[in-house]
């Protein structure tokens, strides 16, 4: 082992080729250190890190979570993290309130 990762080149899926019609600078690398798959950018200044995949293998949810993740896609992502903390807020307001009750009751 030399270094602290290895470039994937291929895999039988061709997920390696896809991810570059996504982004033609995309890599994905196996990390020694975390055990982690992680996608890289070769047009990126400094650490081209972009993202680690929670994924024990190279498949398909890789092309997903990459296109997901884009750039392009940050508003869109960030309104969806907005609603479903707001979701969370009022489930965690009214187990609240419940509980109130509850022991005003009981």
């Amino acid at each position: 082992m030399i270094g602290t990762h290895h470039i994937i080149t291929s895999d039988v899926y061709d997920i390696v080729d896809r991810m570059k019609e996504i982004d033609p600078s995309y890599y994905i690398v196996r990390n020694y250190k975390t055990k982690k798959f992680e996608l890289h950018a070769k047009n990126v200044r400094g650490d081209s890190l972009c993202l680690v995949f929670q994924f024990n293998r190279v498949d398909a949810r890789m092309l997903e979570h990459a296109r997901k993740t884009r750039v392009e896609r940050s508003a869109k992502l960030l309104a969806e993290f907005e609603r479903e903390n707001q979701r969370l807020h009022k489930l965690q307001a009214e187990a609240v309130a419940n509980k109130a009750i509850a022991s005003v009751l009981g």
